[in-house]
């Protein structure tokens, strides 16, 4: 057996385990994609990095022990790492959670919220499967284009909170939320009524009815 110490935690391990092994069996989690199938394979997604008493960055989910050693799991360095990383697997991502069969369980979605990434909308979080979706049924909701909430409880109804962060700001999203408004029969104008009604005050709502403008081939 060999003893691995992360963050000051001591668990003893057999050989050959793996950071993110030995991590699990101790109780502390380490950010990682490899086990969302046909989406990341292992040390693909590079979010599991720690750092070894050398300064060495490895990925958790690969690098095993074999003696004695010790890591640093979490710290702001390693934070801001991960967080370059994971806006750069979103980048390449289409984002199209509306239509996406892990709706409601979606870990890339947990995974932007906890690295503090926007980008994913509130249909990732919405229990509704693409089927029962309320904008199929004619009902306008602005889930495509609502930046993914935080599950705190809402103080107005003592629900979960589904995006009081506001609109997304990432245009290849919304380029693609817009397009589907409008394949759905929705006319974009109504949209940007309904989402004023949140957003006028924000920031971004002004990002957001620009990339509508030039979506629907107009410009305001």
């Amino acid at each position: 057996m060999v003893n691995v110490k992360l963050d000051g935690v001591e668990v003893e391990v057999e050989p050959g385990t793996t950071v993110l092994e030995a991590a699990k069996k101790a109780g502390i989690e380490i950010p990682h994609l490899c086990t969302l199938k046909d989406l990341y394979n292992g040390a693909s997604c590079r979010l599991c990095l720690v750092k070894t008493t050398r300064g060495k960055l490895v990925p958790a989910c690969a690098y095993q022990v074999y003696r004695d050693e010790e890591f640093t799991v979490n710290s702001l360095e390693l934070k801001r790492i991960r967080k370059v990383n994971f806006e750069l697997l979103l980048s390449f991502h289409k984002i199209e959670c509306w239509k996406c069969e892990r709706k409601g369980d979606c870990l890339l979605a947990s995974l932007s919220q906890e690295l503090g990434v926007e980008g994913i909308p509130v249909c990732s979080q919405c229990p509704l499967p693409p089927e029962e979706c309320l904008l199929t049924k004619g009902i306008l909701c602005l889930g495509m284009i609502t930046s993914s909430g935080c599950d705190a409880e809402c103080i107005t109804s003592g629900g979960q909170c589904w995006g009081c962060r506001g609109p997304i700001t990432r245009r290849d999203v919304l380029e693609r939320a817009f397009k589907r408004y409008e394949e759905l029969g929705f006319n974009i104008d109504d949209v940007l009524f309904r989402a004023e009604i949140f957003w006028n005050s924000v920031p971004a709502f002004e990002k957001l009815k620009k990339v509508a403008a030039e979506v629907r081939g107009g410009k305001k």
